[in-house]
């Protein structure tokens, strides 16, 4: 799981290395240019760093309970499986179990999004025995549940908004206004939270 830590400071990184050059192109490209998009995108990206951030915790405290590295959870002794896998299971020797498992695990979360806070608790639930999670999380990070959970879903709105809809007002007809600070506060709240749940669920 300190893999995933990793992984997730480092496509942080790349989401907040956008905001000088941001600053650059502000500063040496006429007034007239907009590079507005370039803030969004951070936005973007810093998401994507959360969300692959909980599918790799995920998938590794799975893998580690198949194996027995890791205790089981009630979510994870209800997870079902297809009759198929359970065949493969029982008769695997090459390749072994875990990889099977692993596999089925793989094609299970792809279609996942791990943003929203409800599916980011209910994912880590396979993991993770606890039933206050965003009260844990938001404890760690110091700051209330209500406020750490509402932070979250707006992100995920505005990055849905910028996704799914160019980040256009249909009221307007016009892009939505971004500052520098949106993007900021964005990467650095995703970042502390992801860090936070890494060091709750190790």
């Amino acid at each position: 799981m300190h893999n995933s830590l990793t992984v997730f400071e480092e496509n942080i990184k790349r989401a907040r290395e956008i905001g000088p050059l941001y600053d650059y192109l502000v500063e040496k490209m006429p007034p007239a240019m907009d590079f507005d998009d370039l803030l969004r995108s951070q936005i973007v990206y810093s998401v994507s760093a959360f969300d692959k951030l909980i599918h790799d915790l995920v998938k590794i405290g799975m893998i580690g309970t198949f194996t027995g590295i890791r205790a089981k959870t009630p979510k994870y002794l209800s997870e079902s499986i297809p009759l198929s896998t359970y065949n493969e299971l029982l008769a695997a020797t090459i390749p072994p179990k875990e990889f099977i498992f692993a596999q089925y695990v793989v094609n299970k979360l792809k279609a996942i999004s791990y943003q929203d806070p409800k599916n980011v608790s209910d994912g880590l639930s396979y993991i993770w025995v606890e039933d206050h999670k965003w009260q844990r999380i938001a404890l760690a990070m110091g700051q209330d549940q209500h406020s750490v959970t509402t932070n979250l879903r707006l992100i995920v709105d505005r990055r849905n908004y910028i996704v799914h809809e160019a980040d256009i007002d249909p009221s307007t007809g016009l892009k939505r206004p971004i500052i520098k600070t949106d993007a900021e506060t964005t990467v650095s709240f995703l970042e502390d939270c992801g860090r936070k749940i890494v060091g709750l669920v190790v």
